[in-house]
């Protein structure tokens, strides 16, 4: 597991810092609520988007197919970010 992104709480926000920017350079945090933070810790697990899915269906008693398309569009937003999970790559 790489350490360049870590994921912080703090004022009810999680926040994913990439802590190997460049110098002269900032990239913001990438605010996320608890849903996200676990998809990302359970991503840090090496689990995929399906497997995923199957924990937080029950969790959060949803459809799988709405939890899957969260998910997705969840991945989109850490790849923008920079973060692609070894699982990915």
């Amino acid at each position: 597991m790489s350490a360049r992104f870590q994921l912080r709480h703090a004022a009810g926000i999680y926040w994913l810092l990439d802590m190997e920017q460049e110098i002269g350079t900032y990239k913001k945090p990438l605010p996320m609520n608890e849903a996200g933070a676990e998809i990302f810790k359970l991503m840090q697990e090496g689990k995929n988007s399906l497997q995923i899915a199957e924990i937080l269906v029950g969790r959060y008693n949803s459809k799988p197919e709405d939890v899957l398309s969260d998910i997705v569009g969840f991945e989109m937003q850490l790849r923008d970010f920079g973060y692609v999970p070894e699982n990915k790559a």
